[in-house]
């Protein structure tokens, strides 16, 4: 096919990139989540009011504000260690507060060098990653306020770490398992999900990527908890389990839903994934396994029993509790790290540029915009801008309306109850609400009657570390966002290749050699489906992005849902091999399996056409893969050619 063809089949680009940028996603409240937050801020500060220490209620309230931000989906395991390690490391940025007098040609390089460790150090896990951001954003306040005690404030901080701890507890003695349930449900239902998009739209596979795309995601949170965790039963009536069993039977029920083509068989295990689902959410005592040793059942409901019992969890053998793992530092962390060490010196420069007393909010809105572990930087930029003059709008009229007092920091609290919901439907209403907030932080600790509405002040120097961020930390930084695209797809092609090369070979006698190609195919299907995965999360949000970037993020789209379907057609043939006992000739797999690694290599445009003798000579099991393997080169071949 030539290349002005899949021009023409190529995806149409936003008709508007700032639309994009700024829609609001579908998210359910966090009731826990929420309740939390307003109580955890808005309490000191009705306490501080009441006995006239506004400022220790302010920094109790400011600890708690910034942990309800940073707080994750997670397990209570994984936020009480991020409270645990997040409060005393952001605690200590006050103590830059004894260098506010310091000559600023010295405090610049010096507080780079600073960001630079901050964002190494948030590559380690996300516990370190909103401990660095944190710390930037009090050493951002700490060099800019002039604070008379700095240990008292110190101390007050630690207290507020304390007060959101054990306002979580509370919420973890009323539901223990929510964390594991939201997550097993979540995987059960996006099962049943594929199920009914294979019975109801079987051609669409557009709609079967979707589907796709949503069991990896679940898949991955649900092994996120597990290792946050570890394993166990989730009470004394032992209703359900979430172990790496129960995942490994998922990922199988997967593979199953993706070869079976009888509509009765898809409807039934659709039916009964729901129900597993239902019942996750609401235990039913009365509920009986079923049956999965019926020798003439589908292999799909037979993995679908297989997961049943697995998250019954009738075995006493679990495996280990998995404890934080440190992983080893990427370039792109390095990268990241340097960009934010560039923006952050450059900001802490304003206080000898920006003509107003409130100039660290220029650092505070880089740290923000450039939060270690977000890449899309462009676009948290433009939304924080247009989330703060918002948030500028709504607080003018509570500082015109609302007198000071007791009034003024119960609506502190109503409005921090509302962040956890606003941040996961939109980076933009996240800064509108916490702008205000912001706001009326500064005015409830004015001495006085009198309010200060600095909203204009904080609008500028939004605009101007909103400008830093996009010059020094995005637009001269072109080549490194496509090389990280290079590396993802690389890694893809390579795992499915793996994959494909393995799946051909013959099954061993022996349990052991055995055990070990299926570990194999195990992991070289992850590995492929989470480099998609992360390839498809970076995709999406470039889009948001402007041209260049986001119309290469457009035509790479393209080559990523082909790549999907080559992966999905490998592990096709894959479980088809283990569901049917096919078997083909080694070197057919393999054969195909090279021209699959080839793909991530500019070789391979001189390689292999569809007319490819190799190709053809293959078993009819793998013709699937070659079709979807030559439409990504041809797509591939095309990208790399395009004026873009």
């Amino acid at each position: 096919m030539k290349a002005s063809s899949y021009r023409r089949n190529a995806p149409a680009l936003s008709p508007s990139w700032l639309a994009a940028t700024l829609r609001v996603k579908r998210a359910p409240i966090p009731v826990g989540h929420t309740v939390r937050a307003g109580i955890a801020v808005g309490v000191p500060f009705v306490i501080g009011t009441l006995t006239g220490e506004v400022l220790n209620g302010m920094w109790v309230g400011l600890a708690a504000l910034l942990l309800a931000a940073g707080e994750r989906e997670g397990t209570y395991r994984l936020n009480f260690l991020m409270i645990a390690v997040s409060t005393p490391i952001a605690g200590a940025g006050f103590l830059l507060g004894f260098a506010r007098s310091t000559d600023l040609a010295m405090l610049v390089p010096c507080l780079a060098v600073v960001a630079f460790i901050a964002g190494v150090v948030a590559g380690y896990g996300p516990a370190l990653s909103v401990a660095s951001m944190q710390f930037l954003l009090v050493a951002s306040i700490a060099l800019g306020v002039n604070i008379s005690n700095i240990w008292d404030a110190i101390t007050l901080y630690l207290v507020g770490g304390v007060w959101y701890a054990l306002l979580l507890a509370v919420q973890m003695a009323i539901d223990p398992w929510r964390p594991q349930r939201t997550a097993l449900s979540g995987l059960l239902a996006a099962l049943s999900r594929l199920a009914a998009t294979r019975t109801e739209s079987p051609s669409d596979r557009d709609e079967r990527a979707v589907a796709q795309t949503t069991v990896t995601s679940a898949l991955n949170i649900a092994r996120t908890r597990v290792a946050e965790f570890g394993a166990g039963h989730p009470n004394s009536a032992k209703a359900w389990v979430l172990d790496s069993r129960v995942t490994d039977a998922a990922e199988r029920v997967q593979a199953a839903l993706m070869i079976d083509s009888d509509v009765a068989t898809l409807d039934t295990a659709g039916r009964r994934l729901t129900e597993l689902a239902d019942d996750v959410r609401r235990p039913s005592a009365n509920r009986e396994l079923s049956n999965g040793d019926q020798t003439d059942r589908a292999y799909l409901l037979s993995t679908v029993d297989s997961l049943e019992r697995a998250m019954r969890g009738n075995d006493t053998s679990l495996p280990p509790r998995m404890g934080p793992v440190l992983t080893p530092l990427s370039r792109e962390t390095l990268l990241a790290a340097t960009r934010l060490a560039i923006c952050f010196g450059i900001a802490i420069a304003a206080k000898a540029y920006f003509p107003f007393g409130h100039w660290f909010w220029v650092p505070l809105t880089v740290c923000l915009v450039m939060k270690p572990d977000f890449g899309d930087v462009f676009t948290r930029a433009l939304a924080r801008i247009m989330g703060t003059l918002l948030g500028i709008g709504i607080g003018t009229l509570v500082l015109l309306v609302v007198p000071k007092g007791i009034a003024l920091a119960i609506i502190i609290g109503v409005l921090a109850a509302s962040v956890p919901w606003l941040m996961m439907l939109s980076y933009a209403l996240q800064a509108a609400v916490i702008t205000p907030i912001v706001l009326l932080l500064i005015d409830l600790i004015q001495p006085g009657d009198a309010t200060s509405n600095t909203g204009l002040l904080r609008l500028g120097a939004t605009v101007v570390g909103g400008a830093i961020v996009v010059v020094f930390g995005y637009l001269i930084w072109p080549r490194s966002r496509h090389r990280w695209i290079d590396r993802t797809f690389q890694q893809a092609t390579v795992a499915i290749s793996q994959h494909l090369r393995t799946a051909g070979t013959a099954r061993p006698i022996s349990l052991s050699a055995s055990t070990e190609r299926h570990e194999r195919l195990v992991t070289a299907r992850r590995d492929a489906y989470r480099a998609l995965f992360d390839l498809r999360t970076r995709m999406d949000r470039q889009l948001s992005e402007p041209p260049p970037a986001g119309t290469v993020a457009a035509f790479w789209v393209s080559v990523c849902s082909a790549t999907e379907r080559l992966a999905d057609s490998v592990t096709t043939y894959s479980t088809t091999r283990r569901a049917n006992a096919v078997e083909i000739e080694d070197l057919d797999a393999a054969a195909v399996a090279d021209r699959i690694e080839a793909l991530s290599s500019a070789d391979d445009l001189l390689l292999a056409t569809s007319a490819d003798p190799v190709l053809q000579a293959v078993d009819p099991v793998l013709q699937a893969v070659i079709e979807d393997r030559h439409h990504a080169r041809t797509l591939l071949g095309w990208h790399r050619h395009s004026p873009s």
